[in-house]
């Protein structure tokens, strides 16, 4: 992996990272906390499994671009952003299920 790749993938990572965590109506701090508590053998586990429904999604909004390539990935970042402003409700059932003992 070249510099500039591992540069473009981090700031991917960061903005898909960052929209984990807006779904879910917490802070970095708070689903860090949360995610060690529940997957302490696998803290990336809750944040793969949402990206990969994301993707899924995503998939069902753009038909016949299942080959993922930069542009592919451009276009989802893209999609990403535009959730982020709708995000303030928890979507995601492996997080919202437990959300009235989070607000404790």
């Amino acid at each position: 992996m070249t510099r500039a790749s591992r540069a473009r993938f981090a700031g991917d990572f960061q903005l898909r990272y960052r929209s984990h965590v807006h779904d879910h109506g917490m802070t970095s701090e708070q689903i860090l906390t949360y995610d060690r508590a529940w997957y302490p053998f696998s803290l990336l586990l809750p944040y793969l499994s949402w990206v990969n429904h994301k993707w899924f999604e995503w998939n069902e909004l753009n038909p016949g671009r299942s080959v993922h390539g930069a542009k592919e990935h451009a276009d989802f970042d893209r999609w990403l952003e535009q959730l982020i402003p709708r995000l303030d409700a928890l979507t995601c059932e492996c997080h919202a299920k437990m959300a009235p003992s989070r607000s404790r």
